[in-house]
């Protein structure tokens, strides 16, 4: 076996004996023979342990195993002890999805701060024949249907083609002691259900089962990435940024043969739910409510008229600001100083200086606010000239005015200045403020 793992390394890049490793270790057959398999090809690497204290004295026999294993190799090892219970009721996760992000996190952890090239996992291909039933199950695209991923970014899994039976003979033949987790014999645990009562019952229909799905798993991590190209390359087309906002074009979303995937595939990385993304694509596929709202974790969405408009949650409440001199302003604006007068651009606002007002106010918009905008007699209200700008939601949250110290508007910043503070041209005292991003 020594020489296919050799082989196997070389063949797919996974590590050089340059390289700096980290490798996972239960005290388990899996991670000892991949520690034995490691040492003699002479790679560099060091041990991990998580103690998750689940199995009472069996968990401190485990520790003690892995510390004596690192001693007798000649391997530096880190180990750490978890309170798993606390971590499921803080976070209200199961104790197997606690144990799998405690040790990760920890794991990752040491990868970072000993410069540590890549993690070493003992994973192989029966516990990705359990991966793949267990996608299945839970719902999965085809990226699912790939099972555990050979390399990913530090992660590195070398025994993923081997078979279970193949890395226990090898344990054999070396005569390698090894700890047996007798949790792995009972079935309340979904893999471990799969593992003892659903697997062998496959194998009979197909006694090469591992292989099969090892061969299929190569073919669908290259339909996979045909498929996140073809993806991608719409994304590209349809979705826009601008402002921190984020644009999906609706009407040439509903040309698309493959809309839902699309929009599955573009809303993915937002935390949207399974039957949020389906209302959504009811919503735009039925030119559904324009103003329609949908909130994940992390982001928002509004069905706008032409297009769906995604932003990061922001939970802190806009405050005024006060402007208690020029100083002050300067914090939020560049403030130059003309001598003649020039157009502003739409960032920009032109101003008396002597009409200024202090202390200002930088606040967003209220109720009855009203103001008389640049080029018109008579006063709008500020909604109804943000119905009139076509803006969406999320412009309409964001966007702040600039209150004088008379309590006038003075400009909806970005937007439109109020005629009452139209300059002469002929005066000697001008200021432009241009908003800061």
């Amino acid at each position: 076996m020594i020489d296919q793992f050799l082989k196997h390394i070389t063949y797919n890049k996974l590590f050089t004996k340059h390289n700096k490793l980290l490798l996972a270790i239960s005290g388990g057959a899996d991670s000892v023979a991949l520690a034995h398999l490691l040492q003699a090809g002479g790679f560099n690497f060091e041990l991990a342990h998580c103690n998750f204290n689940l199995r009472g004295k069996e968990s401190y026999l485990d520790e003690k195993f892995c510390k004596d294993l690192a001693k007798k190799i000649g391997k530096k090892i880190y180990f750490k002890q978890f309170d798993v219970e606390a971590y499921c009721k803080k976070n209200k996760v199961s104790t197997q999805m606690a144990a799998r992000n405690l040790r990760y996190n920890w794991f990752l952890k040491l990868v970072d701060e000993n410069k540590i090239d890549y993690l070493i996992t003992a994973h192989h291909a029966n516990d990705n024949v359990e991966t793949v039933l267990i996608n299945m199950l839970r719902g999965t695209g085809i990226k699912g249907l790939v099972g555990i991923s050979q390399k990913n970014n530090h992660i590195v899994r070398p025994l993923l083609p081997f078979l279970k039976s193949e890395v226990y003979a090898y344990v054999a033949q070396h005569k390698l002691k090894f700890r047996v987790d007798k949790s792995n014999l009972e079935d309340k645990y979904e893999r471990n259900f799969l593992r003892l009562n659903i697997i062998p019952k496959l194998k009979k229909l197909n006694p090469y089962i591992e292989t099969t799905f090892i061969n299929n798993s190569a073919i669908f991590k290259q339909e996979a990435e045909i498929i996140k190209d073809y993806l991608s390359a719409k994304q590209n087309e349809l979705v826009s940024n601008k402002n921190k906002l984020t644009y999906l074009d609706k009407h040439k979303f509903k040309t698309e043969k493959h809309c839902a995937s699309i929009l599955n595939f573009v809303l993915k990385p937002y935390q949207f739910s399974t039957s949020q993304v389906e209302d959504i694509n009811y919503n735009i596929l039925q030119n559904g409510l324009v103003g329609k709202n949908f909130k994940s974790k992390t982001h928002q969405l509004t069905i706008d008229r032409n297009e769906l408009i995604i932003k990061e949650n922001n939970n802190t409440k806009a405050k005024e600001i006060k402007i208690k001199s020029l100083i002050d302003l300067q914090k939020h604006f560049k403030i130059e100083q003309l001598k003649d007068f020039k157009m502003p651009k739409q960032n920009q606002l032109i101003i008396d200086s002597t009409h200024l007002i202090f202390p200002l106010i930088i606040r967003p918009k209220k109720l009855a606010d009203s103001f008389k905008p640049f080029g018109m007699k008579g006063f709008k209200l500020v909604s109804d000239f943000f119905k009139d700008q076509k803006l969406n939601t999320f412009e309409k949250e964001s966007c702040k005015l600039l209150i004088n110290g008379n309590k006038q508007i003075i400009w909806i910043i970005a937007y439109r200045s109020d005629e009452r503070y139209k300059v002469n041209q002929k005066s000697k005292s001008f200021l432009i403020l241009t908003k800061l991003d």
